[in-house]
């Protein structure tokens, strides 16, 4: 490839990567639904054909870092225990495309998240600053959103939950809205060490907006999270993190302040919602036969059929817990393995950025009350976040 062409193909995938962040930024408004079934999301096209550029000129590369990162025996026997679940499932309730479509999902947004190493000639902290960026333009587009369109009740009409006087962001959702505008939050702690005014504002703004979703996932999410930076700072660095401490106890002090209209949404004490999580959760584990408290019912396979018909897919097909959804979907022993790959994600990223394993922990506090960690926005933010932590400007 001669040096022209190379700069120009850079060039264009930088183009392409904005693009993609814009689109990101949108949430559910870019939805592109073609059928009950099959869904997908303007940035997705978009990934799709950075993939086919960089595939085609960098495929060893790619082949490289998939084998550094996943070639190993717990990768493998994940791999085979899915496919064992799905093709007994298959068996057993015909072949279906659902599972499938969301797998093939997950793997693109990988290989999206690996080949941003190789291609973008950024750091790391470069990097996150421009998911910074989306998630300010997610708090502020919310923030508008909620002081003059508060009411968002017309969406049940469209298949979505129907809320009043929350913040709901481009997700249409306050609870994932909130998981996104929480690791937000943690990505911006490291990447400035010095208080100054645009570490100070985005922090302000983000913590605000948060209250304003009334997500009590969201909510424990970010206080947990906050807490555990300004517990490892002192164990790491014997450094108080006095400007975090403020922040979490004025997040604290204000909630009980959060104005109250009439609703259920805004009613922190509600437990409407807590009894539909056990509904489900329950729904789920019932359903489970013999050999699928072994096996499961195949990843991402539809376990709880809503009596609700509408076109556009929901979550509530699947368990909000994340350990009830591993169990029910990959039975004991796909838990287990699971389980370990968590730690060791965990792990791992709590030696290289206290910042990005905070966001994760967030992510999986978050996924015991949602559907979190593999909701679709979340997941393309994580993995994007874990596997460029190593990159370096070149």
């Amino acid at each position: 490839m001669s040096l022209n062409t190379k700069e120009t193909m850079q060039k264009l995938l930088k183009y392409i990567f904005l693009i993609i962040l814009a689109l990101f930024s949108l949430g559910q408004i870019g939805r592109i639904q073609l059928n009950e079934v099959i869904v997908f999301y303007a940035h997705d096209i978009f990934i799709a054909i950075w993939l086919v550029l960089v595939v085609s000129k960098h495929y060893q590369k790619i082949m490289s870092l998939v084998k550094k990162y996943f070639s190993n025996y717990l990768t493998y026997s994940v791999i085979a225990w899915i496919g064992v679940g799905l093709v007994i499932n298959f068996i057993s309730h015909g072949l279906s495309i659902i599972p499938l479509l969301y797998i093939a999902r997950a793997i693109i947004y990988l290989l999206f998240a690996l080949s941003l190493q190789i291609v973008m000639p950024f750091s790391s902290k470069l990097h996150r600053r421009s998911w910074m960026l989306v998630g300010l333009f997610i708090a502020i587009s919310g923030l508008l959103q909620y002081l003059f369109f508060p009411d968002t009740r017309f969406l049940k009409y469209l298949g979505w939950d129907d809320h009043y006087f929350r913040l709901i962001g481009t997700q249409l959702d306050p609870n994932f809205t909130g998981i996104i505008l929480t690791i937000t939050f943690f990505i911006t702690q490291g990447l400035w060490k010095k208080q100054d005014w645009i570490k100070i504002s985005s922090s302000v703004l983000l913590a605000g907006t948060i209250l304003f979703t009334y997500s009590r996932a969201s909510f424990f999410s970010f206080i947990i999270g906050s807490f555990l930076i300004i517990f490892i700072g002192l164990i790491k660095s014997r450094q108080k993190n006095i400007f975090l401490s403020i922040i979490i106890g004025l997040f604290i002090i204000l909630i009980p302040f959060l104005p109250r209209p009439d609703g259920e949404g805004v009613k922190l004490e509600r437990t409407a919602s807590i009894s539909a999580r056990i509904e489900s959760n329950q729904l789920s584990l019932n359903s489970l036969n013999k050999y699928e408290w072994v096996f499961g019912k195949g990843l991402f396979t539809y376990q709880n059929k809503t009596s609700q018909k509408t076109f556009w897919p929901t979550t509530a097909h699947f368990p909000s817990n994340l350990i009830v959804f591993l169990f029910t979907s990959t039975g004991v022993i796909g838990l287990g393995l699971s389980l370990i790959i968590l730690y060791k994600i965990g792990r791992y990223l709590y030696q290289k950025d206290i910042y990005i394993f905070t966001a994760f922990i967030a992510i999986l506090i978050h996924s015991q009350f949602n559907h979190t960690l593999f909701q679709p926005f979340v997941w393309l933010w994580i993995t994007t976040q874990i596997l460029t932590i190593e990159a370096t400007k070149t």
